[in-house]
């Protein structure tokens, strides 16, 4: 798939959260991380009969309470950066991808999960990031099994409209991402494409 294609699709797909205020102590036994937070942990995806496989080569906690992981993704003997996302009691926010800033955070899971919850989001950068606007919904949770095992995961429901130069919509096309807590992603499917987690292999720091 496309590198640009990768960027705007997934993620789910990582909009409309501004960087996390200090997290409520009542909220944080309650409400699980959404993605691993522990430097040297690796995923492996499998996409259009190609594996891909990324850790977390930093993490850095905040002040706040969130965590911000640095994404690497590893080929053979060669690392590029992949995303920057930070990760909260409040759900799991995208600063970059492919080395460079969103202009504005994006945020792709808010939390705590509320089935029906929506929100919109818009989406701007350098480089390769596409101009972009659209929503995300929370659809509930449910099992999911991907090669990397069974997980009981939150839906979210993303619809994304690409955008000229001059504003103007150029295309539509709708995305669903499946999270597990402590994991992250294992799953998003577009129209014409699907990306699972074939393994998953938690760090030791």
């Amino acid at each position: 798939m496309p590198r640009t294609l990768v960027a705007l699709f997934a993620l789910g797909a990582l909009i409309g959260l501004a960087p996390a205020a200090p997290v409520p102590k009542h909220l944080m036994p309650n409400e699980p991380l959404y993605y691993a937070v522990r430097q040297g942990t690796r995923w492996v995806y499998t996409d259009y009969g190609a594996d891909y496989e990324y850790e977390a080569t930093e993490v850095q906690p905040l002040v706040s309470g969130a965590t911000v992981l640095t994404l690497t993704q590893i080929d053979g003997d060669h690392k590029r950066p992949y995303r920057k996302i930070e990760v909260s009691a409040r759900g799991v926010v995208w600063l970059e991808t492919g080395g460079s800033a969103f202009d504005t955070p994006v945020c792709v899971l808010r939390c705590p999960i509320k089935p029906g919850n929506e929100w919109s989001f818009t989406s701007s950068g350098a480089d390769h990031i596409a101009p972009a606007r659209g929503t995300m919904k929370v659809a509930g949770t449910e099992e999911v099994k991907v090669p990397a095992g069974a997980f009981t995961a939150v839906r979210v429901e993303e619809k994304r409209t690409l955008l000229l130069d001059n504003g103007k919509p150029k295309l539509t096309y709708h995305v669903t991402s499946w999270y597990a807590p402590n994991v992250g992603q294992i799953k998003w499917a577009s129209e014409k494409s699907e990306r699972v987690l074939k393994s998953f292999a938690p760090g030791k720091g």
